[in-house]
């Protein structure tokens, strides 16, 4: 069963809305596998009562699917016993030029892990901060109908950032 045929057998409707469709296409966009998005999508639609899942806007399990996202994607790095020195090494070195910081060297997986997490928010924050004020109207303007939710908000902000600079997904999990 594909993503869209799962939303309509919890929703119970045999369409999607264009804002639905959009939502679905960015997570796509962002890279984020089917099978999480589906996995993602399963577990917050489950969590709705049945009742009102036909009008539960789509976009509201996006914290989900990150957070299914995020389990899959370790499973998968543990899985394939990753370099996780080398990983953090390109993933810093990548986006070096952007930042100042020194870290030092992470004497374990976990701590790589919460290290690229920090950079990733302090460079996130320098970056929307020296955006011309044109670029950031229209980016708010793109995303304007999700403001109100504040986290897919803040990663749809993020995304646009990642296309503008081209940075990639600092994590030693997400290539």
């Amino acid at each position: 069963m594909n993503t869209k045929e799962l939303i309509y057998t919890l929703k119970g409707q045999f369409f999607l809305s264009p804002r639905e469709e959009r939502f679905l296409n960015l997570l796509k966009e962002m890279g984020i596998p089917e099978e999480d998005i589906r996995e993602g999508i399963r577990e917050c639609l489950k969590s709705v009562n049945p009742k009102k899942r036909k009008n539960y806007p789509l976009f509201k399990c996006f914290s989900k699917i990150l957070e299914v996202n995020k389990v899959k994607a370790l499973e998968r790095g543990k899985r394939e016993h990753l370099n996780w020195k080398k990983i953090f090494e390109r993933k810093v070195s990548s986006v070096k030029h952007f930042i100042d910081f020194d870290y030092g060297k992470p004497k374990t997986e976990e701590e790589a892990e919460k290290i690229l997490q920090d950079i990733e928010r302090k460079l996130f924050k320098k970056l929307w901060e020296s955006l011309e004020e044109s670029k950031k109207r229209e980016i708010y303007k793109k995303y304007r109908e999700v403001k109100e939710d504040r986290e897919l908000f803040k990663e749809l902000i993020k995304h646009e950032l990642r296309k503008i600079y081209k940075i990639p997904v600092l994590s030693l999990y997400v290539d």
